[in-house]
């Protein structure tokens, strides 16, 4: 039985990163508002003057050292954690003596199916002895002192802690003989809210897949390390490059609006308008500006980011700039900033190692896996059928090996697409590019498998649907010794769940 833990290396996004050192390399243009670099613009509309920005000596990226990434194999033993509010196999210990077990059920399982399903169920809890069922369909809970609320995590309880009201110990002690044992199963008579506030315990575990998609990360990231360094200084130089070139132009613009001023300097709302809007642009443009001047990249510079792929995005000021302002201002300049950042992202891009690339992609994907796994491995109140069990170790063993795949780069692309997505430790961050590794490729076969795993996992989660929020209160009572052998509470589908016997953990 297994309480829930933070799987080591889950919920890791985006990479570290170490101290860099650049190595110089070729030079370079870019050709601001167009789409190629170091080549011919794209036509411009009459009028529209295009501007060359020399962003000079670029640093050349290493060369590829690996042809897979090193992902252990993921065919590994892992069950997704069913939630479970006591230990079915400590009852079965205490039902294996008995050659009689009279069995008492509270009102509501009083009927076929209990009567049908509690037999089998004793037999796979090991027990042997004849079973026989007690009529009335007594009110069994409200028959013994409540028992003290507490998870399982803190150890089974003591049966000697309790003891059954006076009337019913006495029922049961009359004419039974030695070796009888009496087994109570009813609704438990809980506070639900204290019950729920409890901590969960549960039976599976996903450790093993966890842990070797954190081994495989880190001794990835370790072997891509110098070409994410070199692809983040490439990215840092040639937007660094735009903004100094351009960012002035814009600046200029608004300098006028730097200084905050009441609404009363105003004579007319529109006045206002570009007022607030001005202000707020020249504070968002101000850390552009003191990146510009940097000789290192800063917090806001482009980098790449494994997150679902590969990705190049930027974060942006924490600046609050009203909807209306490029309607007011005549101009868009949070647009036109991005676009620096998108001229960079293309220009890098195209400089890139594809060998590298496709690798980086591979890695990114992992995020995926990861977010798939975390959900499905959250415990729930649900059961497996053994077959789906099987299906979900051989999906994850699928996805381990694309990870792995040593395919060569297919006819991948970079693409570019207005986006904002989250990066743990970062925040929102604008989506510049991404990578396609396109269809039927490991980065996509990887991901759309995890998809795929997380949906099947839960679709096929048996039992998920309680009779009851609250567990069932189980005990097995010697009358002869007058002795409580075993008190606890079990979730229904802990007993029993369709074709299921009893959920007994490793």
């Amino acid at each position: 039985m297994n309480l829930p833990e933070q799987p080591t290396g889950a919920g890791v996004h985006a990479r570290r990163r170490r101290d860099r050192t650049w190595i110089r390399g070729l030079g370079c243009c870019l050709c601001v508002g167009a789409t190629t670099a170091c080549g011919t613009p794209v036509p411009r509309p009459a009028g529209a003057a295009a501007v060359t920005v020399a962003a000079g000596s670029l640093p050349s990226g290493p060369p590829p050292s690996i042809d897979r990434l090193p992902i252990p194999a993921l065919d590994l033993p892992w069950q997704p954690p069913s939630a479970v509010a006591g230990d079915v196999r400590a009852l079965g210990d205490a039902l294996k003596p008995a050659t009689r077990i009279h069995v008492q059920l509270g009102p509501r399982q009083d009927g076929e199916l209990w009567r049908a399903r509690v037999p089998a169920v004793l037999t796979a809890l090991g027990a042997t002895g004849t079973v026989a069922f007690l009529e009335g369909g007594q009110a069994s809970a409200a028959l013994v002192r409540p028992m003290p609320l507490r998870s399982i995590a803190t150890g089974p309880a003591d049966p000697a802690e309790f003891e059954l009201a006076a009337p019913w110990r006495a029922r049961m002690g009359q004419g039974a003989a030695a070796g009888t044992l009496v087994l109570m199963i009813d609704d438990a008579v809980l506070d639900e809210a204290k019950w729920r506030a409890l901590p969960a315990a549960s039976v599976g575990t996903c450790d093993a897949p966890m842990q070797a998609l954190a081994v495989g990360q880190e001794q990835s990231l370790a072997e891509l390390e110098p070409f994410l360094d070199h692809a983040d200084a490439l990215l840092g130089q040639l937007w660094r490059a735009e903004l100094r070139a351009l960012l002035p132009r814009l600046r200029a613009e608004l300098e006028p609006h730097a200084a905050p001023r009441p609404r009363k300097d105003f004579a007319d709302a529109s006045a206002w308008r570009e007022h607030e809007c001005g202000h707020a642009l020249w504070q968002y443009t101000e850390p552009y500006h003191r990146c510009a001047e940097a000789a290192e990249a800063c917090a806001l510079s482009p980098r790449v980011l494994l997150v679902g792929g590969l990705r190049i995005g930027a974060p942006e000021p924490d600046v609050f700039v009203p909807d209306h302002c490029a309607e007011a201002l005549g101009q868009d300049v949070v647009g036109k900033l991005r676009e620096f950042g998108r001229d960079a992202a293309e220009a890098a891009s195209a400089r890139l190692d594809p060998r590298w690339v496709v690798l980086a992609d591979r890695l990114g994907a992992l995020t995926e896996v990861y977010a798939a796994l975390e959900d499905v491995c959250a415990p729930r109140r649900r059961r497996f059928a053994p077959v789906d069990l099987d299906d979900a170790q051989a999906r994850l063993g699928a996805i381990g090996r694309a990870l792995g795949s040593d395919e060569p780069p297919r006819d991948g692309r970079w693409t570019s697409e207005p986006d904002q997505f989250h990066v743990p430790g970062t925040g929102p961050v604008h989506a510049l590019a991404r990578y396609d590794a396109g269809p039927g490729s490991p980065s996509r076969a990887a991901i759309e498998g995890a998809r795929s795993l997380r949906e099947f996992v839960l679709s096929r989660s048996l039992c998920r649907a309680g009779v009851s929020a609250l567990p069932l209160v189980v005990l097995a009572y010697e009358p002869a010794a007058t002795a409580l052998r075993y008190y606890g509470y079990l979730y229904e589908e802990e007993l029993s769940c369709g074709e299921l016997g009893p959920l007994v953990g490793d």
